[in-house]
């Protein structure tokens, strides 16, 4: 009989979510396998027994998913081929191996696995990982429209320091997310705006991570000679915003690529469309919090941000206080 070595799991997230929970290296292996793709999977150390668990939530086109087996386990899924994989472990470590590349993968190192090389993977029985799952088609087409970050396909470096450096913040918001999730719940994924204000963040920012061959520059962008562009892609945020908005879709309106949407704005309205944006809708929702409050009709806090793709709610209280002076309750109590 098998000595089962029982591994805590304090960092467990997501628990609200669960896909499955498995003792048994078959079922582990075709389960996971339905959510990401086929793969060799071995459990290296007889004297342990598995004890897996995958919790997984679904962000539009992402998944936000946490993986452990409580075993030493070897893990060969190859080519990723369709989707780009970012493994953040919360416990324990991981030893990586995409194509040339290697990295000791623990709570100070996450990875990118790109779909073009092979992968090889050994985690260790205290391993558990918060794992980002981006479609391919997806990460190109927001790299295509966003012509600084290069053509895309492209293969990430395969290491990213999790705890200084650029990548600390990016790997921060995934797993303050699934924080999130488990504190606040889902009821926000049903608001559109608030999803695809997540998703483009989530893509966004690690486009914005990946690194650039020695001597690239950015293209220089020419000032315009009428801010034209600019005024289409205020109107255009006012006119939508409750709406799913990404910067790619204002810079499309506009006519302009993304990097002369962002020259325009700071030239001419010293700001960013993104903040011109999120300046808009905490307007907005200024007026409707005022409105129900004299109404006498109770409203939900939540709700409205979440109309408006404030989906952390934390940081919409503290962008509302910045902008006003007071927290989104006090207006209702005060008006």
């Amino acid at each position: 009989m098998l000595s089962p070595l029982r591994i805590t799991q304090p960092h467990r997230l997501l628990d609200e979510h669960p896909v499955f929970t498995s003792c048994d290296i078959d079922q582990a292996r075709a389960q996971v396998a339905r959510i990401f793709c086929s793969h060799g999977l071995e459990q290296t150390d007889p004297a342990q027994q598995l004890d897996c668990h995958m919790h997984r939530v679904a962000l539009g086109a992402l998944s936000l998913n946490y993986l452990c087996y409580g075993a030493d386990v070897e893990i060969t899924p190859g080519c990723l081929s369709d989707f780009y994989l970012v493994q953040i472990p919360v416990a324990g470590h991981a030893d990586i191996h995409y194509g040339r590349q290697h990295a000791y993968s623990d709570t100070s190192t996450a990875v990118v696995l790109s779909p073009h090389q092979p992968v090889a993977m050994r985690w260790q029985a205290d391993c558990a990982q918060v794992m980002l799952h981006i479609p391919r088609a997806l990460m190109e087409q927001r790299s295509a429209e966003t012509p600084d970050e290069g053509s895309a396909p492209f293969d990430y470096q395969l290491a990213l320091a999790q705890r200084e450096g650029p990548a600390a913040g990016w790997c921060r918001m995934v797993v303050d997310l699934a924080r999130n999730i488990d504190v606040n719940g889902t009821a926000w994924l049903r608001h559109e705006a608030a999803v695809a204000s997540l998703q483009d963040s989530l893509v966004c920012g690690l486009l914005a991570l990946q690194p650039r061959a020695q001597g690239e520059r950015r293209p220089a962008v020419p000032a315009p000679a009428l801010p034209r562009h600019v005024q289409r892609a205020q109107e255009f945020i006012e006119t939508h915003a409750e709406q799913a908005l990404t910067m790619a879709d204002v810079a499309r309106v506009a006519c302009v690529s993304e990097r002369a949407l962002q020259e325009g704005f700071r030239r001419h309205l010293g700001t960013t469309p993104n903040a011109y944006l999120r300046e808009v809708r905490l307007q907005r929702i200024q007026g409707d919090l005022r409105a129900a409050a004299g109404s006498g009709v109770p409203v939900a806090l939540y709700e409205i941000a979440y109309r408006y793709g404030f989906f952390h709610l934390g940081r919409f209280a503290a962008y509302y206080k910045a902008r006003f002076g007071e927290s989104p309750s006090a207006t209702l109590q005060r008006h």
